[in-house]
């Protein structure tokens, strides 16, 4: 992803977040709380804040549950993975924080990109969501055109819902995904700290959170359930 690319994206999913719409979650404040559901999306990632059906009323999540999905994404098995993942895409292409080549600078690329999935999950998941009482789950549509689908899972980076189930911006991606990327500068070398490449690595973390919806939209179907 090309630094224009990556920027734009972000402004475009505020510029998305700016446009009203007062559609409603199937959330029902009255139910009884829910167990967070046990279940991965393509047997890797996480499944935790994926509503699969997306007809079937769900329960407000509690505060409690919006820090228990940030723990418990933080500390999955897959957490280590992805964070070896996204420091071997960074070794090869040379992105993000200029270490070095080299099994040490692999090792600091890895320990960079465990901080930075763990902050994105607190800021995201937990922090965020409860000052703002917003809901960080991503709610299927599940149905339709391949291309609605598609624009669902966009749309859904700008757009999120209330703990009563109203609209609202999508407010805890949006300042999470800069208070994250703000906070790896602390621990980025100096070389890696302008205001370009900070707002490169914010585009990149629109991006890889778009393509989780797409794999949550599309792969919801097949998420298996684990303990």
């Amino acid at each position: 992803m090309t630094r224009k690319f990556a920027i734009f994206l972000a402004l475009f999913v505020f510029a998305m977040a700016a446009v009203p719409s007062f559609a409603q979650a199937k959330i029902d404040p009255t139910l009884p709380e829910s167990p967070l559901p046990h279940r991965r999306v393509l047997l890797l990632f996480p499944g935790y804040e994926t509503i699969q059906d997306p007809v079937t009323p769900v329960a407000t999540l509690r505060t409690k549950q919006k820090f228990e999905m940030a723990y418990r994404k933080t500390f999955d098995p897959s957490f280590l993975i992805e964070s070896a993942i996204f420091a071997g895409f960074d070794q090869v292409t040379n992105y993000g924080p200029q270490y070095g080549s080299g099994a040490g600078p692999f090792a600091q690329r890895f320990g960079y990109n465990a901080a930075n999935l763990s902050s994105t999950f607190l800021f995201t998941d937990a922090l965020l969501p409860t000052v703002l009482h917003q809901d960080p789950r991503y709610f299927r549509k599940g149905s339709g055109s391949f291309a609605s689908r598609v624009w669902w899972a966009l749309r859904s980076e700008a757009v999120a819902y209330r703990d009563q189930g109203g609209e609202m911006p999508n407010y805890a991606n949006m300042l999470g995904f800069g208070m994250s990327t703000a906070l790896s500068n602390a621990y980025s070398p100096d070389s890696s700290i302008t205001f370009p490449k900070t707002m490169e690595r914010y585009g990149v973390k629109v991006g890889v959170s778009f393509g989780l919806n797409i794999m949550r939209e599309f792969g919801g179907n097949n998420a298996a359930e684990h303990q």
